[in-house]
């Protein structure tokens, strides 16, 4: 990568940055579901916030403005995108940590368990299991592993933000609007058990429950208001 690039990269993550601060801090802000959050850190389980991809940029505003970006470990992909996304999650004050899914394998493991190792310490993190590049609600294997190795509690996720803008891409990514609505809903947590290896299982639990969770926000999208 050339300085020009690097530093071209940089200014899209401080744009983004910039961008996120704005839009959580000036819309109105609604949650569905706050009881689940409560009793998912009720428990004393690192939190695992999971979302299908299209919500990813509104919920980091909403972990941004509500949860501490601090307390986030968070993992990104270790290609050309590290640069922009590392540079939006470090001036939030997240710890980031990129794999490359086409990379290493045992680096990307190593890496993995020093997201499990934080995790255990007091950290949460957020994944998108149909993430970097879909297709759309189609998980990897990736989440349920996560989930069951830091002993997590799983928070599925799904939002709505109005007015929004949605880039024509496979996930139809959502972007909140300054000054608009955002509706946050919450599924009830899933605490895996770290003994049972049956990570399938697992993982159809997780998307079970993250396409009620998204399927309840987009009833709510489409009711009568």
């Amino acid at each position: 990568m050339s300085r020009l690039q690097s530093l071209w990269y940089k200014i899209e993550g401080e744009t983004l940055y910039r961008y996120n601060r704005l839009v959580s801090g000036t819309v109105r802000w609604e949650f569905d579901g706050q009881e689940n959050v409560e009793q998912a850190k009720a428990s004393g389980r690192p939190l695992l916030w999971a979302y299908w991809h299209e919500h990813v940029t509104t919920f980091t505003m909403y972990g941004d403005r509500f949860q501490n970006a601090e307390n986030f470990c968070t993992i990104m992909v270790g290609d050309v995108r590290q640069a922009i996304l590392g540079r939006l999650g470090t001036r939030l004050g997240a710890s980031m940590f990129a794999i490359d899914m086409q990379g290493n394998p045992m680096a990307s493991g190593r890496t993995l368990l020093r997201v499990i190792q934080a995790m255990k310490k007091g950290k949460m993190s957020m994944i998108a299991p149909d993430g970097p590049d879909g297709p759309a609600h189609q998980p990897k294997g990736g989440v349920a592993f996560l989930a069951r190795k830091a002993e997590t509690a799983v928070i599925p996720v799904a939002t709505y933000a109005t007015p929004a803008y949605h880039i024509n891409r496979w996930d139809n990514h959502e972007v909140a609007i300054p000054f608009g609505r955002i509706k946050m809903f919450f599924g009830p947590p899933i605490m895996p058990n770290k003994k049972d290896n049956n990570d399938d299982a697992l993982l159809a639990q997780i998307t079970a429950e993250l396409n009620k969770v998204h399927q309840k926000a987009k009833s709510y999208q489409n009711a009568p208001k």
